[in-house]
Formats: structure tokens, C-alpha cells, sequence
């Protein structure tokens, strides 16, 4: 599956994803239905799976859908293999 960047994070705990993304965000264990964001929404409280750091509102961040993992904007970038 692949890693999808997010542009803006909404809160520090949920962004709103659209019904095109609810299959991978579920599938990586992450999905939330009618949350405060919205109808669906990806999890991210738990910050980045490589160095724990915190996802707070506006932030970018990755989700890689093969582990499941939340990643900051480096080590998103990092596994994408982008510099």
C-alpha cells in the first residue's frame, strides 16, 4: 500500500479524510467515523512511529498503509525515499 502525505493536520488527534481514502485509512487501523472533524477521519494521536514526535493542527504528516504507522514530515519523506 502506499504512504500518503497530508497536507494540514485538523487537530492534534484527527484530520477529515474523504470516502477515496476510508479504504486505506481502515485497512492501516486508523480509521475514526463521525468524529469532531467529520464523517471520516484518520487517528494520529500517537505521533510519529519513528521518533514519537507529535502531529499538532497544520502540520503535514504520512500515513504508511502497509504498517499502519503515523510519520512526521522527515521520516514520511524518508520512506518514501524523497530528499
Amino acid at each position: 500500500m502506499p504512504i500518503v502525505r497530508f497536507e494540514t493536520a485538523d487537530t492534534e488527534t484527527h484530520t477529515a479524510v474523504g470516502e477515496g481514502l476510508t479504504r486505506l485509512v481502515r485497512d492501516a487501523d486508523r480509521l475514526v467515523v463521525d468524529s469532531s472533524v467529520g464523517k471520516y477521519a484518520v487517528e494520529h494521536g500517537d505521533g510519529c512511529g519513528e521518533c514519537g514526535e507529535h502531529v499538532a493542527p497544520g502540520d503535514a504528516f504520512y500515513l504508511d498503509g502497509d504498517t499502519g504507522e503515523v510519520l512526521c514530515e522527515r521520516h514520511g519523506r524518508e520512506r518514501r525515499g524523497e530528499t
